[in-house]
């Protein structure tokens, strides 16, 4: 995993996470109005196994599974991020937070926080490798 793009795509992938979340809910409601839709109860031709309904229900339930697998992954890695991101000093820590998670520009935080641009973007390159490190380190345990 990149670190880096993890942070750049952080709130991207928040927002992916919110929309598999109202598919999910979209699909779910379609499975509710396709099984409450009238039967008409006539006999299956014989050796017919699945109806038309079932193959729409399982066909949704798939898709439920396969958007709840990506959210999954997209959380754990949204979630190594915040973690890495607390192993860093305070300082870095708001650094990171404010260009990543609040989407600040360089120069405003350099404002913010009465620093130079150069300090700024040192200290986001350097909290970034650590985090890196960090993560590279404990993939090998």
């Amino acid at each position: 995993m990149n670190v880096q793009e993890v942070l750049e795509n952080y709130n991207t992938y928040k927002a992916r996470i919110s929309i598999m979340e109202a598919e999910i809910q979209e699909l779910e409601n379609e499975i509710i109005d396709i099984k409450s839709s009238s039967l008409d109860g006539m006999p299956k031709a014989k050796g017919y196994v699945q109806s038309n309904i079932e193959n729409q229900v399982i066909e949704r339930e798939d898709k439920i599974s396969e958007k709840q697998r990506n959210i999954k992954n997209l959380q754990l890695k949204i979630k190594v991020v915040e973690d890495l991101v607390k192993t860093l000093k305070k300082y870095n820590q708001d650094i990171i937070e404010m260009r990543f998670y609040q989407k600040l520009s360089i120069e405003e935080i350099a404002v913010k926080k009465n620093k130079t641009y150069g300090a700024i973007t040192t200290t986001i390159k350097k909290s970034i490798s650590k985090m890196q490190r960090e993560y590279n380190k404990n993939k090998k345990l």
